[in-house]
């Protein structure tokens, strides 16, 4: 069964309503009760909320887009990103999907970009300056997306308080959420 997970880029704005422009939108649409059950068994997949899915699977008899057994890995890799075990995530989805990362060079971008920030965290600047030049600067290379990331990363090594930088969102754990999801 394929690793489920979405793509988003981090540096992309949804667009913005207003509360009456959102209101009237939402009024206008009509969601069939089968695409918001598809809709909520995502969620509970997507955040690992193995045994909520397991009781929507019973109570809908909707099948979930993934076999609820493997998540118990998913949600594995989920807690080491989140408690900025990155290389130990990396290792176990390598492991699990061997072909992920070669195939979804976006999705190991976030992974090593992960990785590189909990260096500047944890104030290892030379090891981050190393591991930025021989694992990501061809990223960057190819997809200006990536390169936008890089270097906003990147730019967190200028500041002598990161917390403090323009970029410090990187080092809120909402971005490791991110990564997770």
């Amino acid at each position: 069964m394929p690793f489920f997970y979405e793509t988003m880029s981090y540096s992309d704005k949804p667009p913005e309503y207003t509360r009456e422009e959102w209101i009237k939108k939402l009024e206008s649409m009509h969601v069939q009760r089968s695409d918001m059950n598809k809709l909520i068994m995502n969620y509970l997949v997507t955040e690992g909320f193995k045994e909520a899915a397991e009781r929507f699977q019973e109570e809908s008899g909707l099948v979930p887009p993934i076999d609820l057994n493997s998540m118990d890995n998913r949600i594995q890799i989920r807690e080491a990103i989140q408690n900025g075990r990155t290389q130990e995530a990396t290792l176990l989805v390598n492991q699990l999907h061997p072909e992920l990362l070669d195939n979804d060079r976006y999705l190991y971008f976030h992974l090593q970009q992960l990785h590189l920030i909990e260096l500047i965290r944890d104030g290892k600047v030379e090891e981050a300056v190393h591991f930025a030049q021989s694992q990501l600067s061809e990223c960057g290379e190819s997809q200006p997306a990536i390169l936008n990331e890089l270097e906003r990363t990147l730019a967190l090594l200028a500041f002598d308080h990161p917390l403090m930088s323009p970029f410090s969102d990187l080092l809120d754990m909402r971005h490791r959420h991110k990564v997770a999801s």
